[in-house]
């Protein structure tokens, strides 16, 4: 004879497996989050490890360079950072002329712009290199790491202003930086980079930068070596000594 319970029993199965569903839900969310967590940590923990084995001796482990030829990151635009690391890490270019220079020599030269010999002291770096050098320690970085890393040196306390070069008319800098010129076709510099140079998202942060790693990417876009069109079309008719200005006042910045 059928029970009240026995009646009940097919609901009652019913509830308990739903319930079973929501725990089993839950666990599988937590477990996520906790695989998650982990994953974070890991890319995280790397992006240290990189800081620290090579991102710190060309830009410093606070991301303020001493090298005037490697860029200050510190402060720069965790959105910009991302953008250019993904560049290197898709970078096909591999500019190897022949030399005859040792190995050591070369990386030497590849890496600063500076030849032993007198006559090349002054040389600039050699743009090419510096890319195909970026490429192999962008290579292997996956998108987590890449963030990380931006993140961290965007939250670096940047460089402070300096005046450097007593040679670079830093009046003329700030005119062109703030009001353009346009018997050159410049617009103002600060339409971009902002009244500040502090950038904003993809724009990179010019302020405390460098002069002389300014004057050098204005030189190297203008060639067309890299390729930023918006910019290439502004600065076509600026001369070196334009540039020179513009780089010092940007430096000159807090």
């Amino acid at each position: 004879m059928e029970t009240k319970w026995m009646r009940n029993v097919p609901g009652a199965a019913r509830i308990l497996s739903g319930l079973a569903l929501v725990f089993a839900t839950t666990f599988a969310l937590a477990d996520d989050t906790i695989t998650a967590n982990r994953v974070a940590a890991i890319d995280k923990a790397r992006a240290d490890l990189l800081v620290g084995k090579w991102c710190s001796a060309c830009h410093g482990y606070n991301g303020q360079s001493v090298n005037p030829i490697f860029p200050t990151l510190a402060g720069q635009s965790a959105e910009y950072l991302v953008a250019q690391l993904k560049f290197f890490h898709n970078l096909t270019q591999d500019d190897r002329n022949v030399t005859h220079e040792t190995y050591t020599a070369q990386w030497i030269i590849n890496i600063t712009g500076l030849r032993r010999n007198e006559r090349y002291e002054n040389a600039p770096r050699n743009e090419a290199r510096a890319w195909d050098f970026m490429k192999g320690v962008a290579r292997d970085l996956d998108e987590p790491t890449m963030q990380n890393l931006a993140d961290y040196f965007s939250k670096q306390t940047p460089m402070g202003g300096r005046v450097t070069d007593s040679h670079a008319d830093i009046a003329r800098g700030k005119t062109l930086y703030l009001d353009g010129d346009a018997s050159k076709g410049l617009i103002a510099c600060q339409m971009c980079h902002g009244p500040d140079a502090k950038g904003q998202g993809p724009i990179p942060r010019l302020a405390g930068q460098h002069a002389d790693y300014v004057s050098l990417q204005l030189r190297v876009i203008q060639s067309g070596l890299r390729n930023v069109e918006q910019m290439q079309a502004l600065i076509a008719n600026l001369s070196d000594a334009d540039f020179a200005a513009v780089a010092a006042y940007v430096q000159s910045l807090n």
